[in-house]
């Protein structure tokens, strides 16, 4: 039984884990706000949040999720619930971290959420001691990498087009407003083509807690600036792209883990880390080059140093202990294969 982002999607690490159990004798279950094309026909979709959503939560031997559960029925002593988490690493303080900037209710609900969580997937040693000492979390922690991630250890078969691209994925700010994003994009490109290829293109891509209202921002989409808010895989995106446009989003990581060129932008720095949450990180600390005007950004992307780039990505990786090797998926099916043939599994 899977879940991924409260039913909106097919995508994050359940997604990954549920392709590859495809070929495997398990039956499996999906659950959507509604329909969605990329789920393969192998995976049964049942509607989020409905009375045969409860019964098929109620019947199932495993559960899969990559948020805190908010609709699902008294679990069962035989049942496992495994939370991959939606992110690899994190830059801005989450849970019993940042407990007092929460709501009430949702940290009732993550405190019940990790009384039922049986497995936690970690890519990495911080990331296993956030699970231990921030999440209320007391079961079993699997080091095996992050399932969505393993995509960026494949070979890569890029689109066939000449065309290179920029993925712009700013995060959301409480007060939704995107006054501090990212808007001129033609810089961008111009800078861009003076590093070689004369043809490059901006995805961008807004945190789905803003992603309905792209029609009312005040972005200028053309055939060189294409929104991808809908674009139901992020992993896919930052696979393609050649670079990643970021601010405080986890997406850097991913960055991170494929050893690809991110940059970040951040005009609000000062201001959001007061109204906002506190890092685990200082932007300075993190291997990625931070620009808080366009024209830092610009400067940024044309005195690019890639052997630079690659010694402190390298170093960073060093110092949180990844323990990512394309293998995380492989790893998790064999985990969930050993519950399954468990004597005392029903």
């Amino acid at each position: 039984m899977f879940t991924s982002h409260h039913g909106n999607g097919f995508g994050d690490s359940p997604k990954y884990i549920a392709l590859a159990l495809l070929d495997k004798e398990f039956e499996l279950v999906w659950l959507v706000r509604q329909k969605n094309a990329a789920i393969p026909s192998g995976i049964r979709q049942v509607e989020y949040g409905t009375s045969e959503a409860l019964c098929e939560l109620a019947t199932a031997e495993i559960w899969i999720d990559n948020c805190r559960k908010r609709f699902y029925p008294p679990k069962k002593e035989t049942q496992v619930y495994i939370q991959t988490w939606h992110s690899p690493l994190r830059l801005k303080q989450i849970e019993r971290d940042a407990e007092q900037e929460l709501p009430s209710a949702y940290v009732i609900q993550a405190k019940q959420d990790a009384k039922m969580c049986d497995y936690m997937i970690s890519g990495s040693s911080f990331s296993t001691e956030l699970y231990r000492n921030s999440f209320w979390f007391k079961g079993e922690i699997l080091e095996v990498g992050t399932p969505r991630c393993d995509l960026f250890f494949q070979v890569q078969h890029r689109l066939k087009d000449r065309t290179r691209y920029v993925l712009y994925a700013p995060t959301f700010r409480e007060d939704s407003t995107t006054d501090a994003y990212l808007k001129d994009f033609e810089r961008v490109r111009k800078a861009l083509q003076r590093l070689g290829y004369s043809e490059w293109k901006v995805w961008v891509r807004l945190h789905p807690n803003l992603r309905q209202d792209t029609a009312t921002f005040d972005f200028t989409f053309s055939e060189n600036v294409i929104d991808m808010s809908d674009y139901p895989d992020i992993q896919e995106l930052l696979n393609q792209a050649d670079w990643l446009i970021t601010d405080y989003s986890s997406s850097m990581f991913d960055q991170l883990i494929a050893r690809k060129r991110c940059l970040l932008y951040v005009p609000d720095e000062v201001v959001y880390q007061r109204q906002e949450r506190s890092f685990y990180f200082k932007l300075d600390e993190l291997p990625f080059p931070k620009s808080r005007t366009i024209q830092e950004l610009e400067q940024a992307i044309v005195n690019w140093d890639e052997t630079a780039y690659q010694r402190d990505i390298a170093a960073f990786h060093t110092r949180v202990e990844t323990y990512e090797t394309g293998h995380a998926t492989e790893k998790i099916v064999q985990k969930i294969q050993e519950i399954c043939k468990g004597d005392n599994y029903a």
